[in-house]
């Protein structure tokens, strides 16, 4: 029986997937990787000392996808009760990682595994319009307006109650902020499940957050995890799996022989609110 999510997950591994490991003997060096350490912390400066991702090598021929998603960190307000600008300069690079992603192997994969469910082919218009639907379609909710899976899960976004952080399941966002000097904006706080695969960790931290409306505030994540390694396509694609494998809120799938529940929260069925990886 196939199983989609190890297969996404492969292919981005034999493309700009990073792989992630507790020992970087154990990995091609050439290849890049990530080396995790979710051990125990306990003083104040050793918290704000230790770093999750001690290591990230990202080779040269795979930056240009990490590129393409940075430049969509600075396009969303903390704050989920602003709208959102939504200019024209930001949709066109939302749709240049789309294109980019639509191109990529995982991508590729997921399509068949859409269509397959849907019982029909869709033209590239089509295949377009049904993933930026699921993950930049703008919504309003309870909970805030201008929302989007997108942000949720690859940026975060401040709790409406103003202390807490939402979503943020990007691990290349959390390594870019939690850096060493002036620009270390985590603070780790240990971890809150067993993580015995360095695919998947679940921890606790604070982030010193800041957009346009708002200078460094901090925001508190009791326990949040994400899957580390995935190129920003891998995540994507692996996210619109989920969506059309079953929009029910809990669904149990298996990556490299670990068991997880693959949590999504959609808006109707058309949009992406979250989805992230809990260990079984």
């Amino acid at each position: 029986m196939s199983n989609i999510y190890q297969e996404i997950w492969d292919a981005d591994m034999r493309g700009n997937g990073i792989r992630a490991t507790f020992n970087k003997e154990d990995v091609d060096i050439q290849k890049g990787y990530v080396l995790v350490e979710p051990t125990k912390v306990r003083g104040k400066e050793e918290k704000q000392n230790h770093m999750l991702l001690k290591e990230v090598v990202i080779p040269e021929n795979k930056k240009h996808s990490y590129d393409l998603v940075e430049k969509l960190f600075n396009n969303f307000y903390l704050d989920p009760h602003l709208r959102e600008d939504n200019t024209v300069e930001e949709q066109q690079e939302v749709d240049a990682l789309l294109k980019h992603a639509i191109q990529s192997e995982p991508m590729k994969i997921c399509r068949t595994f859409v269509e397959s469910r849907k019982g029909t082919n869709l033209s590239d218009e089509q295949w377009y319009t049904y993933l930026h639907n699921i993950w930049f379609l703008q919504f309003d909710s309870g909970s805030g307006i201008s929302l989007s899976g997108f942000e949720h899960v690859f940026i975060g976004e401040e709790k409406k109650e103003g202390s807490s952080l939402n979503g943020y399941h990007f691990w290349y966002k959390y390594y870019l902020q939690d850096q060493t000097g002036p620009n270390d904006k985590i603070v780790y706080l240990g971890p809150k499940d067993k993580n015995t695969v360095p695919d998947v960790i679940t921890f606790g931290y604070t982030l010193e957050a800041s957009d346009d409306h708002i200078n460094n505030v901090l925001l508190f994540k009791k326990k949040g995890g994400f899957f580390i390694g995935l190129s920003p396509e891998g995540l994507l694609a692996l996210g619109v799996a989920r969506f059309a494998d079953t929009l029910s809120e809990h669904n149990t799938i298996e990556i490299n022989n670990q068991e997880y529940d693959l949590a999504l929260y959609s808006f109707g069925k058309r949009s992406m609110r979250t989805f992230f990886p809990i260990y079984k």
